[in-house]
């Protein structure tokens, strides 16, 4: 009998870890763009989009407006599948493909440098601050690149693969640093931005399958405890965990809005989380499919994407539902220019409006493709079929 319960107890015990970390992840994710000055605001300027979702506080806003009816403005092929949304800055685009490739073009998509890390391959979104671009390999290694060249400045060993995106952070004495998760136990690195040379390393948590996002001195992570974890990066150490209840794993990226932050669980619900006071604001229960995509916060509207393929618009104070759009397929983490969201979903991107979830527009991509960047008027993706798109105004 005692064999019986241990060997169930074990099956479990299996059977969560397995449906936490099987789930596909969120396809993701320089000058004073790229800076994004006061970087704890996350929030990126017009021609800037610093990670997969938007800035440090991966908050999905861009500063920039979008035509109703974009047109595809050009489409470039690069040879292997490009799985994690580009990164801008400067009138550059930064983007990754699964085989190891990393490629810099113009805004008309005229191909600057590219380099290759074969057999090694990129795992994370890249990040790209202060002229460098940093991205996670499946080695566990993060490494930094020169922006303008591509050039490599370093690498440090992470002891894990690294998933989602790096982000920037302030270390000691306000010199620039990087942080970067161990996906497999959920220990946060802090990394010198200029060297490559490690400040400091926290004590494991639980496995991470998402990103952090950063605001001021505050890092905050999902992980597959079903909790929300608050780190200061002064103290170099975890400050707080916020249980979410059972079956709430958090395999998406955290976006903050100030000392608030947003997330969505495996079992559909999302959440506001008051950091300052280490407590849930809210959680709407309107959806019933896994949400592991980034929310995009707008100043009365959040939006998160589910696997039941709709998109929802929850009013931030109250955490009641103001519109549901559905997709017809699962949508990445949506993002958000001015009044209008803008999703990808299968191989197609819609944006409708933020006040009422009406679809404004939509156009067929490809099979599959990335969550959105929003840069200088334009909306960017890749896609598996190894290609990059750009659509705007002609």
């Amino acid at each position: 009998m005692k064999m019986f319960v241990a060997a169930a107890f074990a099956l479990a015990v299996a059977v969560l870890i397995f449906v936490c970390v099987s789930k596909p992840r969120d396809p993701g994710a320089a000058s004073p763009d790229a800076k994004v000055s006061g970087h704890g605001t996350g929030r990126p300027t017009a021609s800037g989009w610093s990670t997969y979702h938007g800035g440090p506080s991966l908050d999905g806003v861009a500063a920039t407006t979008l035509p109703d009816a974009p047109e595809r403005l050009w489409r470039i092929k690069v040879g292997n599948r490009v799985e994690a949304t580009p990164v801008s800055a400067d009138g550059r685009i930064y983007f990754t493909s699964a085989k190891g490739g990393l490629f810099a073009v113009d805004l008309d998509g005229k191909e600057l440098w590219k380099i290759s890390i074969a057999p090694d391959s990129f795992t994370s979104p890249p990040l790209l601050t202060e002229g460098v671009l940093v991205v996670g390999s499946g080695k566990g290694v993060l490494l930094a690149f020169e922006a303008a060249t591509g050039k490599q400045k370093w690498r440090y060993d992470v002891g894990g693969t690294v998933q989602g995106t790096p982000n920037r952070v302030d270390l000691a004495k306000g010199k620039p640093g990087v942080m970067a998760i161990s996906q497999g136990d959920g220990s946060i690195h802090g990394v010198d931005l200029e060297s490559g040379k490690g400040a400091w390393k926290t004590p494991s948590v639980e496995r991470c399958d998402g990103s952090a996002g950063v605001s001021g001195d505050t890092i905050a992570m999902g992980s597959c405890a079903s909790a929300l974890h608050i780190f200061s990066v002064e103290k170099a150490e975890k400050v707080a965990d916020v249980p979410l209840g059972g079956d709430n794993q958090v395999a998406g990226g955290v976006a903050l809005s100030g000392s608030i932050a947003f997330a969505g669980t495996r079992s559909g619900k999302f959440c506001s989380i008051d950091l300052a006071a280490k407590q849930i604001l809210w959680t709407n229960a309107d959806n019933q499919g896994e949400s592991f995509m980034t929310p995009a916060l707008g100043e009365r509207v959040a939006v998160f994407g589910s696997d039941d393929g709709k998109i929802y618009g929850i009013e931030r104070t109250k955490g009641t539902k103001l519109w549901a759009f559905d997709t017809g397929n699962r949508p990445t983490s949506p993002v958000i220019a001015g009044d209008r969201v803008v999703v990808a979903s299968g191989g197609s991107l819609f944006m409708v409006d933020l006040a009422t979830g009406r679809k404004v527009w939509s156009a067929a991509v490809s099979d599959e493709i990335t969550s959105p960047a929003l840069v200088s008027g334009r909306i960017l993706v890749g896609s598996d079929d190894g290609t990059v798109s750009a659509y705007g105004k002609n």
